[in-house]
């Protein structure tokens, strides 16, 4: 729309040019940002598989790997979750949509903790009932004494 607006605004064949490579270069830079964003995860019995759709590649986790997954629940938004994994090169994370929402991810996280011992969890906010049920009835009590 403002490279629309620019190029029909001016007379000048440079500055229309100008406005032309712009727009391209703006369209450019957000399907590179999307080539990273939009991906399939899937959570094999061997492994964790992150399909990228827009770019042919296909990333393969081990699970001893993961270092932790955060469950974000942010009130008006889908429920997200967040994986942070070793690589080569140090920690990188992934952010998607909930695997499972709510008590189901009670289950998912102790599928995971098969996998994985070392796995760390953390929910979002710190008081979500789901803290109570991972971590038992003192963790409210915790927090309230520590607020």
């Amino acid at each position: 729309m403002i490279g629309y607006t620019l190029f029909s605004a001016t007379a000048s064949i440079f500055l229309k040019t100008i406005t032309i490579c712009i727009t391209l270069f703006i369209l450019a830079l957000i399907g590179l940002y999307l080539r990273n964003i939009v991906f399939s995860i899937f959570f094999e019995e061997a492994e964790i598989i992150i399909d990228y759709h827009l770019k042919k590649q296909k990333t393969r986790l081990k699970y001893p790997d993961l270092v932790e997954i955060k469950y974000i629940s942010v009130q008006k938004s889908p429920d997200m979750n967040r994986i942070y994994f070793k690589t080569m090169n140090g920690i990188k994370s992934k952010k998607f949509q909930a695997i499972t929402m709510n008590d189901e991810f009670v289950e998912f996280y102790t599928w995971l903790k098969t996998k994985n011992p070392k796995i760390k969890i953390s929910v979002t906010p710190p008081d979500h009932y789901l803290n109570e049920k991972i971590f038992g009835p003192k963790y409210r009590k915790h927090i309230k004494e520590t607020l």
